[in-house]
């Protein structure tokens, strides 16, 4: 695996700005439904739904911890595969989500990227997310291009599993949305995997560029 963005840098306490917690617990609420949302807060400590929710801007501020405590509350009521299936339909929505902002703007859906050539295309949009989620979350990336796919990764220096895997299926369900709009509807198969071994976790996807030929 190649890094794309400083590998290796130190992390004395994970977090994301707070304009992309919005948005990911916006598209939690979008999938539970309002009523479910507030029945998950709740179990994860939250008084209110009003709490939970940070501003609205770019200022790097949200633990990521609250986040944890969160998917960790979702697990515990709807079981792990609901939990992993429910936060897959949530990185759907935020696709969406982020994709409807001007500040700042993703930055996938412009003429410089909708021009390349296919497989470029796709190479470009994960460099793309790896600079978007590394600055607004300080997450390392991992990128790495063959003749049949693309593997998009990321790991998180002494954290626990379980936030490292609610985020990568989030990102899963995000990219999922991603090559669905880009390919104009076609089928496509992401692959999904904990990478093993090593002394950080390190979650990859195998992203295939079938959708995008034909």
């Amino acid at each position: 695996m190649i890094p794309t963005v400083a590998a290796g840098s130190s992390i004395p306490q994970l977090s994301c700005a707070n304009f992309l917690a919005r948005s990911l617990l916006s598209s939690l609420r979008e999938t539970l439904g309002n009523e479910l949302f507030i029945s998950l807060l709740r179990e994860a400590g939250w008084a209110d739904a009003c709490g939970c929710f940070p501003p609205d801007d770019l200022e790097v501020q949200y633990p990521l911890q609250r986040l944890e405590g969160i998917f960790s509350a979702l697990e515990r009521i709807a079981g792990k595969r609901a939990q992993k299936g429910v936060l897959q339909r949530s990185g759907r929505a935020c696709f969406h989500n982020l994709q409807r902002r001007s500040t700042p703007p993703l930055g996938i859906f412009t003429a410089e990227v909708l021009t390349l050539p296919k497989k470029l295309k796709v190479k470009r949009c994960g460099e793309i997310l790896a600079d978007y989620f590394h600055r607004y979350m300080r997450i390392d990336f991992l990128l790495e291009s063959s003749q049949e796919a693309l593997q998009w990764g990321f790991s998180i220096p002494e954290q626990d599993v379980l936030l490292c895997d609610s985020l990568a299926s989030l990102w899963f369900g995000f990219w999922s949305e991603l090559l669905y709009t880009l390919s104009g509807g076609k089928p496509h198969l992401l692959e999904f995997t904990p990478a093993a071994g090593g002394s950080q976790p390190l979650w990859v996807i195998r992203i295939p560029y079938l959708p995008f030929e034909g």
